[in-house]
């Protein structure tokens, strides 16, 4: 298992299987954040839910398959898509692959095939955005793709970065940059003179002005801390 419990959103049309799924995803210790059983009831949860992999039936037995909404979850949410299907056809295959899945499953599903093919598409995943971070760094600076253009950025004018969906804002006194990265990929490129203090939030040590409770202030700003990220607030700060 990964270092943290992976959300997992079933879209299953058939009943039995969807909760079967259900129960022995949670027995391997995953969370399943939503199960849907048609292109309709997925997109609400899409839009509500922080969702890390999408396990898709192809055949919905609706108007939308399920390839149509893989191709929507790959165009407009940036998820992970597994297909799911007792079909096994070169066809079939062939017009899945263009919604660009991270891998299949064939039912009747076996538990060591779900886990494992969980596990290498998140990796799988994992590996294509770090590949594709709109992100380059030198010493000084990080430079940050822009609609074709990398926009240079002093690290010393960032005072914190925030998760955003599948994207990281940038945050400066100036402006803001969106990054099309997780959060944990652009810490990795930024160094250690930035440190995590909630899910969604990391702050530059240097742009804190003070500490009080679980709040971190920038300026007149203030971010929450949250209890897993205070211990290693602490450690990185110098308290006298």
């Amino acid at each position: 298992m990964s270092e943290a419990t992976k959300n997992i959103l079933i879209i299953e049309d058939e009943f039995s299987i969807a909760m079967d799924m259900e129960m022995r995803l949670q027995k391997m210790g995953y969370n399943v954040a939503g199960t849907a059983f048609s292109y309709n009831e997925a997109l609400p949860l899409l839009l509500e839910q922080d969702i890390d992999i999408v396990l898709l039936d192809i055949n919905l037995n609706s108007e939308k398959s399920g390839i149509d909404l893989g191709k929507l979850i790959r165009d407009k949410f940036n998820i992970p898509i597994m297909f799911i299907t007792a079909y096994t056809d070169a066809k079939t295959f062939a017009e899945a692959a263009e919604a660009e899945p991270m891998g299949f499953i064939t039912k009747p599903v076996k538990d060591a095939d779900l886990r494992n093919n969980i596990e290498l598409a998140l990796n799988k995943f994992a590996q294509k955005v770090i590949a594709n971070t709109e992100i380059e760094t030198n010493s000084n600076s990080i430079f940050i793709k822009d609609k074709g253009v990398l926009k240079q950025v002093n690290l010393h004018d960032i005072q914190w970065i925030e998760a955003l969906d599948n994207y990281t804002v940038v945050h400066t006194a100036g402006e803001n940059h969106i990054v099309h990265a997780f959060l944990k990929d652009v810490l990795m490129k930024l160094g250690n003179s930035f440190v995590r203090i909630h899910r969604s939030h990391a702050v530059s040590l240097k742009h804190i002005t003070s500490i009080e409770d679980n709040l971190v202030y920038i300026g007149s700003e203030f971010l929450v801390v949250s209890q897993n990220y205070k211990n290693e607030l602490t450690d990185r700060m110098k308290i006298l």
